[in-house]
């Protein structure tokens, strides 16, 4: 089995509940949203990735040098589940704790959650774009699930809390964080928010990297 593999590389995980830890990343190709403010679009297409087999993309994670935090990314992994994905991810666990960045629309498989630390789910607002969306029920029953919505306004906000509450996810599992693609929209966004975010008991967090690098490639 051979995945498809955009990209790999070492960085800081910028986002989520593993905020500012140094990672390795992993990125696949392929996915069927199309979110309309994705930053990586160039990862959409199965096509885009280069042909690995899993024991091909531990060697190169390998020649990295040492990580203790090891995210796999896309495009969304979920749909190698069954393809790979489960070699890939049980092969990571030797190097450190492993992430899956998802959309939460897939449950993963026994295989997968076997050798997930942790699950960094995005569900989708309207925000999105995205005609047909469901986040999956296995993620908000799942300890090992945290929940990042991208939020550029208020009503934003108020969409979000709509969909904690309707999904039953942990209210201390949900992070928000700004609709930006530079540091100058990032806080402009941050402003916005975070004074009505806050009095209603939510967790706002930046985009880390793109403070530091903006939107630029591999980082």
């Amino acid at each position: 089995m051979r995945l498809s593999v955009v990209e790999i590389f070492n960085s800081i995980q910028g986002e989520g509940v593993n905020l500012g830890k140094p990672a390795t990343f992993i990125r696949l190709a392929g996915c069927p949203l199309r979110c309309a403010y994705c930053d990586t679009k160039y990862s959409w297409d199965v096509a885009a990735g280069k042909a690995l087999a899993p024991e091909e993309v531990l060697a190169e994670v390998e020649a990295l040098g040492p990580r203790r935090h090891l995210v796999v990314t896309g495009g969304e992994p979920m749909i190698w589940a069954g393809r790979g994905l489960e070699e890939l991810l049980c092969g990571l666990r030797k190097f450190g704790e492993v992430e899956v960045e998802t959309s939460g629309a897939y449950a993963p498989t026994q295989g997968v959650d076997r050798c997930v630390d942790y699950y960094d789910v995005s569900p989708k607002l309207s925000n999105a774009g995205v005609r047909r969306y469901a986040l999956s029920g296995f993620y908000p029953r799942s300890e090992k699930a945290w929940f990042k919505f991208v939020v550029g306004s208020r009503a934003d906000v108020d969409e979000a809390l709509r969909l904690i509450e309707a999904a039953g996810i942990p209210r201390d599992r949900a992070l928000l964080m700004p609709l930006s693609q530079s540091p100058e929209e990032q806080r402009a966004v941050l402003a916005e928010i975070w004074d009505y975010a806050s009095s209603l008991g939510l967790r706002i967090t930046p985009r880390l990297h793109i403070f530091v690098w903006g939107a630029e490639r591999g980082r």
